[in-house]
């Protein structure tokens, strides 16, 4: 435990924190139970399990109420012997009360001096063990959050310009390009097909009806709305659940920690021992105790030196190599009471199987697995690190990825088909009614010729060719100058960059004014476009919004997505005083 719990000397004073002490008194509670279930030392089950309930009700309102006094009378650090010193009373406490309920309910329990024994383990070691983990909970968390972040941005920004991304586009967009294709030669062959009558008025009649679109619409409002009904479908949004993450990462977060910040070679033998200590004291006598211990214990020394020794070495197995070693070690405890049974049979200290042969090894692993990954240490040494994203998760968050950008495009194919295309069409609708009207038969032949060459190249104008970045914000800017007030500042070095990311920035610029404008009310709004470091820029936008935006934000709205997709999820919002701050991040090719 050196690794986790450092300095447990006598002047060196941890942070006191009870959060995960109930937890600890129910692990405890469930050892007692199932030794005590074991030995068939009681009167009835149901004694045993009210027991067991009664005194762990009792426990937990004992910790409550000691965590209470320790605030009130503001102890928020002590040395390592003042805790042991509180454990081990609150144990003894706690044994007093057991004992009273076992006489009760006829529990047979152990006699006084194994009692003491567990009394010392559990308040000198367990206690202090769950007081002090807990003090760095917060720390411990704090730092899965950050690995999260940058697991999740560094996952989305390989991504994005993966090849297997890149197909996925080319896939979406042609998909799109088809299926407006389609619908245009088939508008234009229905166009072309009417029979040129001698009257203009005829003919203007005949095109009229086919000039509505609605084909055209539909596709327009499909993809308009395209994703929509699965907006609670995705498990990620700018971030991803740390449970999840630890289940998908656990292999990997390993594996970092363990080459990188292993535990000490003592933190093994520690844990084993502590472990296998209350059978000891519960089933074996003194004799066989000074004899059987020992060798245990030399024999765990051993096996812990095997498990440093292969983390240490240069192998491409060494972490699978240790992990099984670390197993194996789990079953000295079980060998040794084999061994002890067959040189002197004493049904009196042979091990429940299911608890020694099972249990009790499976625990040890997973307990050591876990202990080598919540390392503060190690956890900081990712930091430095290439983060790498199991195959799982680089799956996961390329789908996210690829199911925003296609809502994104979506929407872009939307506005382009209804501001571009069907607005032409209305407009030449409109023309040829006053050409028809008036006879112009020249007017009416070139919008006819100009609405065929629309429909022959329909998506013509989609891919423009990038501008630069001033032009890009202020056009994106150009409709809401008069509705709302706004202040620009775009690094000079910046004004001039030219790339398809512009395009980005200037959906993230006129997203953000819009819901400034639209759910914010705001009337003013600050935007500053600067650089920061070699490879990204950062959006501020500073409004006077009087609506505050919610605590929780969507993770599956347009905007979400294209915030995201701008930034592999680095962006935030937050209220400050009167004023809502909006800050992206995104990477530019500079």
């Amino acid at each position: 435990m050196a690794s986790l719990i450092p300095k447990l000397g006598s002047e060196f004073k941890h942070k006191i924190d009870f959060s995960l002490v109930p937890i600890g008194i129910v692990l405890i509670e469930f050892s007692v139970f199932t030794t005590q279930l074991s030995k068939d030392s009681y009167r009835s089950f149901t004694d045993l399990v009210l027991l067991r309930i009664v005194h762990t009700a009792i426990m937990l309102t004992f910790a409550s109420m000691l965590s209470r006094l320790f605030i009130k009378l503001k102890y928020t650090e002590l040395n390592y012997r003042t805790i042991a010193t509180t454990g081990t009373l609150t144990i003894a406490l706690g044994d007093l009360i057991h004992r009273y309920l076992g006489h009760k309910l006829g529990v047979e329990l152990v006699s006084i001096d194994r009692r003491i024994g567990i009394i010392l383990l559990q308040g000198c070691f367990w206690f202090p063990a769950f007081m002090i983990i807990g003090s760095k909970r917060t720390e411990i968390f704090e730092q899965f959050r950050e690995y999260e972040r940058r697991l999740v941005i560094a996952t989305r920004a390989r991504s994005r310009t993966s090849d297997e991304f890149a197909e996925i586009q080319r896939d979406i967009q042609n998909r799109i390009k088809s299926e407006l294709s389609t619908l245009c030669n088939s508008l234009k062959s229905s166009i072309t097909s009417i029979p040129r009558s001698s009257s203009l008025s005829e003919y203007n009649e005949a095109i009229q009806s086919r000039l509505l679109g609605e084909d055209l619409r539909k596709l327009s409002m499909n993809l308009e709305t395209f994703g929509s009904e699965h907006q609670g479908a995705s498990f990620m949004g700018q971030n991803l659940n740390s449970v999840y993450l630890l289940v998908k990462q656990f292999k990997i977060l390993y594996s970092t920690t363990a080459r990188n910040a292993p535990l000490k070679t003592r933190t093994y033998a520690i844990v084993l021992i502590v472990l296998v200590t209350p059978p000891y004291i519960n089933y074996f006598s003194l004799k066989e105790t000074l004899i059987s211990y020992p060798l245990l214990s030399l024999a765990v020394v051993i096996a812990s030196l095997f498990i440093s020794k292969s983390l240490a070495s240069s192998s491409p197995n060494a972490i699978r190599n240790s992990s099984i070693l670390i197993y194996l070690t789990g079953f000295l405890p079980v060998l040794s009471n084999v061994i002890g049974q067959a040189i002197t049979h004493d049904p009196k200290t042979k091990y429940p199987v299911m608890i020694t042969a099972v249990v009790l090894p499976a625990s040890y692993y997973v307990f050591i697995k876990v202990l080598q990954v919540l390392n503060p240490h190690a956890l900081q040494l990712i930091q430095k690190d290439e983060l790498k994203a199991s195959e799982a998760l680089q799956e996961a968050v390329t789908k996210v990825v690829s199911d925003e950008f296609s809502h994104t495009l979506s929407h872009r194919w939307a506005i382009f088909i209804h501001g571009k295309i069907l607005t032409r069409l209305a407009a030449t609708a409109l023309k040829l009614e006053t050409a028809s009207n008036v006879g112009d038969k020249q007017v009416f032949d070139g919008a006819v010729k100009s609405l065929i060459a629309l429909l022959s190249n329909p998506d013509a104008e989609f891919e423009q060719a990038p501008t630069d970045l001033r032009s890009e914000v202020s056009s994106r800017l150009d409709p809401w100058i008069g509705l709302l007030e706004i202040g620009l500042h775009i690094d000079s070095d910046l004004e001039a960059v030219r790339n398809p990311r512009v395009r980005d920035l200037g959906e993230v610029i006129e997203e953000l004014v819009s819901n400034s404008m639209r759910h914010g009310k705001a009337q003013h709004i600050d935007l500053r476009v600067r650089k920061v470091g070699d490879k990204d820029i950062e959006i501020i936008a500073t409004d006077n919004a009087t609506i505050a935006p919610p605590e929780v934000q969507s993770r599956y709205g347009l905007g979400t997505r294209i915030f995201n997709l701008a930034s592999d999820g680095r962006w935030s919002i937050r209220r400050v005083e009167s004023r809502t701050e909006f800050k992206l991040t995104m990477a530019m090719d500079f």
